[in-house]
C-alpha cells in the first residue's frame, strides 16, 4: 500500500512542494535590495492599484513588465512593504512552477513520438526528478528570494504554463475524430481543445507582459511540436498560428518603447532600444557570453562560489583560449543535441530499436541554448552575468538530466549499480536543498550580501561600495571606511564612494581626513548636493567656515526648505561671526523643523556650533 502511495502522481506533487518549502523556509525576512528599493519600496507607482487600470500610470511606468509590477501592487495593496508577503509570492510562484515542469514531463511522455518509449512506465520518476532539481537548486535562490526577480520567475510560470496548456490541446487534438485538414477538424473533440489553445495564448501574452525572455516561447512550441507530435504541417500550422501570432510583441514594443508610436531617428534609435544600459559593443558582450554560458553550466552541475555580482571579464576577441575553448563546448553540446534526436527518430534499420526518450534529452539541451538567447546573445545587457537569468533554461537541463538518470537505471547492466541511480539522485536533490538553505542564509541582510559579493569579487569596486554604504547605515563607522577605501582605490571616478567614504568619516569623527574624499566626490559630481552638505560639515569642523558659507548659501538658494542646509548654514554664519545671519536660519528652523531649531538656538546661545551631518 505504501509502495503504491509513493508512486502516486499526489504524492509526488506532496514532495515537491515540500521539498520547496524547506529549502525557502529561511527566506521570507530577506529585506530590499538592489532594484527592490526602486521598484517597490520606493515606487510610488505600486501604492495604488487604481495606477494599473487601462489608461493608468503603472502601464507607462514600465509597458513590457507591466504585468510583473502589478503583482508588486498587489503585494502593497494586501501588505505594504511587508516584506513576508513578496517572499510568500515568490515562494508560491516557484513551487506553481515546479509543478509545471513535472507536468510537462508527464504529457510529454503521452505525445506520439515518446508513448512508444522504454521509458513510459517510469514516465512519473523522470517527472519528480526533474521538478526536484529544479526547485531544490541553489542557483534558482536569485529569481526567488531576490524580490523583484519575480519577473524572471513568473515570466516562466507562464511560459511553461502556455507550453502545457498547448501540449493538452495538441493531445486533445490528436484523439480519434478530431483528424484531418482545416479548422473543423480542430473542433470535432469537443470544446476543450480550443479552450486549452485560447488559455495558451492567454498565458503567452501573460509572459510577454512579465518580462523579454518570453519572446521565444513561440519558437520553443515550434520546437516541442516538431519534436513531439506527428502530422501534415498544414493542419499542425492552424493549431500553432495562435502562438505564431504573439512572436511581434515584444519586438515590436522594443522598437516602439513600449509607446506604440514608432521610433523617428532611424538606425540611431534602434541601436539604443536593442540595448540595455550599457556601451559595451555588441560582438564584445556575444564573445562574452560563450564564457558566460560555460560558468551557467558550471553552476547547474556544481553551484558552488554563487553571487551577487560577479567580476566577470570582457572578452574582445573570438580567439582567446578561454571563448574558443567555450565556444567548441557549446558547438558539441549542440552537436549532441542533433546526434540524440537522430538515435531517437524511428530506426531505418528494423534491427535497430530508437530509443525514443533521449528525443526529450535533446530537447531538453536545444531548450537550454534557445531560452538564454535573449539574455546571453546579441542584446548587450548592463551585466554580463546574473544568476537569475538560469532560471527558465535551467528547466532544459533538469529535464534532461531525470531522464538520463531513469534511463541509466533501466540500462545498467550491473544491478548494484543500478540500483544506486536514483538513490544517488535523491541524496544530491537533498545536498541542493542544504545549498539553497545556506544560500538564503546569505541573504539575511545587506551586509551579509554584499560581504559575500566583496569576497568573492575582491577587485570589483561595485560590492565594497554597496558593503561600505550599508555598514554606514547600520553605524558601523569603522567597517564602512574599510570598505569604502577599496572601493574608491579599484573605481577613483566613483563619486558616490567617494562621497559615502567622507560621511564614513565624518561619523568616526575623523573631520580633516574627510574633506579629501568629499572635495574628490563634489569635484566628480558637482550636482551631488549632499556631497556638498557633508563637504561643508567638514569645513565647519575645521574651522573653515567661510567656505562652507559660500557652499551653504548656494544650497540654500537651491533648497530654501531643507533643514539640514539652513541648519549647518547657521553654524557656519556662527564660525565666522555673523550671529544675525545665524538667527535669521534659526527663525526659518522654527517654522519648517522645530526640532532641529532647537539645537541650533542652543548653539547660538553658546556660540559653540555643534555641526550635522546628514
Amino acid at each position: 500500500m505504501l509502495k503504491k502511495f509513493l508512486h502516486h502522481p499526489l504524492c509526488h506533487l506532496l514532495l515537491i512542494l515540500l521539498v520547496g518549502a524547506v529549502a525557502y523556509a529561511n527566506s521570507f525576512q530577506v529585506p530590499f535590495v538592489l532594484d527592490d528599493l526602486e521598484l517597490i519600496a520606493n515606487n510610488d507607482i505600486i501604492r495604488n492599484l487604481g495606477n494599473f487600470l487601462p489608461g493608468g500610470s503603472g502601464y507607462d511606468f514600465t509597458p513590457r513588465r507591466w504585468f510583473g509590477n502589478f503583482t508588486f501592487a498587489l503585494n502593497y495593496h494586501f501588505g505594504g512593504l511587508d516584506v513576508t508577503g513578496y517572499h510568500l509570492f515568490n515562494l508560491a510562484v516557484h513551487l506553481c512552477t515546479a509543478l509545471l515542469v513535472y507536468a510537462l514531463v508527464i504529457m510529454t511522455f503521452r505525445t506520439p513520438k515518446l508513448s512508444t518509449s522504454g521509458l513510459v512506465s517510469q514516465a512519473g520518476t523522470v517527472a519528480l526528478l526533474a521538478a526536484l532539481f529544479f526547485v531544490a537548486h541553489p542557483v534558482q535562490t536569485q529569481a526567488v528570494t531576490y524580490i523583484v526577480q519575480r519577473l524572471a520567475s513568473l515570466c516562466t510560470l507562464f511560459y511553461l504554463l502556455a507550453l502545457v496548456l498547448y501540449v493538452a490541446a495538441r493531445l486533445g487534438f490528436d484523439q480519434p475524430g478530431a483528424q484531418g485538414g482545416g479548422w473543423r477538424s480542430l473542433a470535432a473533440g469537443g470544446w476543450h481543445g480550443p479552450l486549452l489553445l485560447t488559455g495558451s495564448f492567454v498565458a503567452a501574452l501573460l509572459a510577454m507582459r512579465t518580462k523579454e525572455i518570453a519572446f521565444t516561447l513561440p519558437l520553443v512550441i515550434v520546437l516541442y511540436e516538431a519534436s513531439f507530435f506527428r502530422g501534415q504541417w498544414q493542419r499542425r500550422a492552424l493549431i500553432l498560428l495562435p502562438l505564431l501570432l504573439t512572436l511581434p510583441l515584444i519586438p515590436y514594443s522594443i522598437l516602439t518603447s513600449g509607446s506604440g508610436v514608432p521610433l523617428e531617428d532611424g538606425a540611431a534609435d534602434l541601436e539604443l532600444q536593442l540595448r540595455a544600459h550599457t556601451d559595451l559593443p555588441r560582438l564584445h558582450y556575444l564573445f562574452t557570453q560563450f564564457r558566460v554560458i560555460v560558468t551557467y553550466l558550471r553552476l547547474l552541475i556544481l553551484p558552488v562560489g554563487q553571487s551577487l555580482d560577479y567580476d566577470y571579464p570582457v572578452f574582445t576577441t573570438l580567439f582567446t583560449p578561454p571563448v574558443l575553448l567555450s565556444c567548441l563546448l557549446l558547438a558539441a553540446l549542440l552537436v549532441l543535441a542533433i546526434y540524440l534526436y537522430r538515435l531517437s527518430s524511428e530506426a531505418v534499420d528494423p534491427a535497430r530499436v530508437a530509443l525514443h526518450e533521449l528525443r526529450l534529452v535533446a530537447f531538453g539541451i536545444v531548450w537550454f541554448f534557445l531560452t538564454l538567447a535573449v539574455e546571453s546573445g546579441l542584446v548587450p545587457l548592463a551585466d554580463v552575468i546574473f544568476e537569475h537569468r538560469l532560471y527558465l533554461p535551467s528547466i532544459g537541463l533538469a529535464i534532461a538530466l531525470a531522464v538520463l538518470i531513469v534511463f541509466a537505471a533501466q540500462r545498467v547492466s550491473l544491478r548494484l549499480v543500478a540500483r544506486l541511480v536514483l538513490p544517488v539522485a535523491m541524496l544530491t536533490i537533498a545536498l541542493l536543498v542544504v545549498a539553497t538553505w545556506q544560500r538564503n542564509q546569505v541573504w539575511q541582510s545587506e551586509i551579509s550580501l554584499w560581504t559575500d559579493a566583496a569576497r568573492k569579487s575582491p577587485a570589483k569596486a561595485r560590492p565594497w561600495y554597496n558593503l561600505g554604504t550599508h555598514l554606514i547605515k547600520a553605524g558601523d563607522a569603522n567597517q564602512a571606511i574599510q570598505a569604502l577605501s577599496q572601493a574608491v582605490k579599484l573605481d577613483p571616478e566613483h563619486a558616490k564612494a567617494w562621497h559615502n567614504l567622507g560621511r564614513a568619516l565624518l561619523m568616526a569623527g575623523r573631520y580633516r581626513e574627510a574633506l579629501q574624499p568629499l572635495r574628490k566626490s563634489v569635484k566628480l559630481d558637482a550636482q551631488h548636493d549632499n556631497a556638498v552638505i557633508n563637504l561643508s560639515v567638514a569645513l565647519i569642523y575645521t574651522n573653515q567656515p567661510r567656505e562652507a558659507v559660500f557652499r551653504l548659501e548656494h544650497m540654500r538658494q537651491k533648497f530654501p526648505e531643507r533643514p539640514d542646509v539652513r541648519y549647518n548654514l547657521g553654524l557656519a554664519y556662527l564660525g565666522t561671526g555673523k550671529l544675525d545671519d545665524a538667527r535669521g536660519e534659526l527663525a526659518v528652523l522654527s517654522r519648517i523643523a522645530p526640532a532641529v531649531a532647537t539645537d541650533l538656538a542652543a548653539q547660538i546661545s553658546q556660540a559653540a556650533p555643534s555641526p550635522a551631518s546628514k
